[in-house]
C-alpha cells in the first residue's frame, strides 16, 4: 500500500471512529462497529510503524513488546479524549461557562498525561533501541496524531 493512501486510511479512520463515539444515535450499534474500527486502525498504523522504522530482528523482539503496550496505554487516554469530545459534541448547544472550565481543564490533564506517558515510555525505549531510532519512532507517532488533531480541528467547531 502506498505511503500516502496508507496515512489517509489511518486519518479517515480515526476520524471515523472519533466520529462515531461521538453521535448518540448509533449507541446501541456503536460496540462492535467501533471494535472493528479501532481493530483496522491499529493494524494499519502498526504495518505504517513497520514499514518505517526499520528495525532488524533483535532490534523488533524489543520494540514491539513496547509498542504494544504503548498502544495499550495510549489507547486508554485516547478513550478520555474521545469522551471529552462526545461530552463537547453532547452539549454544544448549551455549554455553560462552568462546563467550559470542566472541559478545558480535562484537556489539559489528557495532554500531560500523554506527555508523561511519552516520557516514561522513550526513556524506557532509549534504553534498549539506537536514539536515532528512538526519535523516529517518537516522530511517527507525532506525525499520526498531528494529521488525526488537524482533522479533528476542522470538524469540532469552536465554542459558541
Amino acid at each position: 500500500m502506498k505511503t500516502g493512501y496508507r496515512i489517509k486510511l489511518l486519518t479517515i479512520l480515526a476520524l471515523i471512529l472519533i466520529v462515531l463515539t461521538a453521535i448518540p444515535s448509533l449507541a446501541g450499534e456503536k460496540t462492535d462497529t467501533m471494535e472493528a474500527l479501532k481493530d483496522a486502525l491499529k493494524a494499519d498504523k502498526k504495518a505504517y510503524i513497520e514499514q518505517y522504522m526499520q528495525l532488524t530482528q533483535s532490534e523488533g523482539k524489543e520494540f514491539w513488546p513496547y509498542y504494544n503496550s504503548y498502544q495499550f496505554d495510549l489507547q486508554k487516554i485516547n478513550d478520555r479524549f474521545i469522551k471529552l469530545i462526545d461530552d463537547y459534541a453532547q452539549n454544544y448547544n448549551n455549554l455553560s461557562d462552568q462546563d467550559a472550565v470542566k472541559m478545558v481543564n480535562e484537556y489539559l490533564i489528557i495532554e500531560r498525561d500523554q506527555v508523561k506517558q511519552k516520557e516514561l515510555y522513550f526513556r524506557t525505549l532509549n534504553k534498549t533501541l539506537p536514539a536515532k531510532k528512538v526519535a523516529r519512532y517518537l516522530q511517527l507517532e507525532n506525525k499520526i496524531n498531528a494529521m488525526v488533531r488537524f482533522e479533528l480541528a476542522a470538524k469540532i467547531p469552536l465554542v459558541k
